[in-house]
């Protein structure tokens, strides 16, 4: 394991939807600078494992601390402004302009001015080569375009770790490579992350560790090279004849 400060403990993490289990007992550990992906089947509880770290979900039982405090203890938008999540579907707030969707949050929850929340997203909107979107809805936006302003919104706050809960997986093939090259450049500059997704290439490229979950469990973990080339166990192997 690397020689960094644990920022995510999870033990004997459960949650169940009136009868139907998705999560049946995950211990895990995400350290400071880890870039962690998450593979396994459609249905395997990966999309509830982030949504749990981010309190999207409460648990049914088990423990999730973040930086040595039980998060919920902690009050809850404090914690997701630290732990900053990027949704599938984007989630942004389509009566507000992509300026009002990058600003809100940082000056409501006082973390910045106006003045200074304005500055920081026109700077990265410029960085993204949308800065001319910044009066523009979110309607008027390609699914591509919304994405990018997705990590962008969360980026604002300035997190210790970022949640990508399948980022790509609803948009077209072109919008694709310009998110994943927004995301590695997140991950390039140091952002602790743990990101759910189905594109192997990207996930060999940048992942420290692979985390593999089936049936609300984690059935193996190891880096990129030992996961996808060596596999330990006879499911993962099945499931990378289906997706290399």
């Amino acid at each position: 394991m690397p020689e960094h400060k644990n920022v995510i403990s999870v033990r004997s993490l459960k949650k169940a939807f009136d009868s139907n289990k998705v999560l049946n007992g995950i211990d895990f550990d995400l350290f400071e600078g880890e870039k962690v992906v998450v593979l396994g089947p459609s249905g395997s509880g990966k999309s509830t494992f982030l949504r749990c770290i981010n309190r999207l979900e409460e648990p049914t039982s088990g423990e999730i601390s973040f930086e040595d405090t039980v998060i919920s203890d902690k009050n809850i938008q404090e914690m997701r402004a630290k732990i900053g999540m990027v949704f599938q579907h984007f989630n942004l707030i389509n009566n507000l302009t992509v300026m009002e969707n990058l600003t809100l949050a940082p000056v409501k929850l006082h973390r910045m001015s106006a003045d200074e929340a304005e500055k920081k997203a026109r700077e990265l909107l410029r960085h993204i080569g949308l800065i001319s979107k910044a009066g523009a809805y979110p309607a008027s936006l390609s699914g591509g375009q919304k994405q990018r302003v997705a990590i962008v919104r969360a980026l604002m706050m300035e997190p210790k770790v970022l949640l990508f809960d399948e980022p790509t997986s609803a948009l077209d093939p072109e919008s694709i490579g310009d998110v994943l090259e927004l995301i590695h450049e997140v991950v390039d500059d140091g952002m602790t992350i743990m990101i759910v997704t189905h594109e192997m290439d990207f996930a060999k490229e940048i992942a420290s560790r692979v985390v593999f979950i089936d049936g609300g469990k984690i059935i193996e973990e190891g880096t990129p090279a030992a996961f996808f080339s060596h596999p330990k166990t006879e499911r993962v192997r099945e499931f990378l004849k289906k997706v290399l």
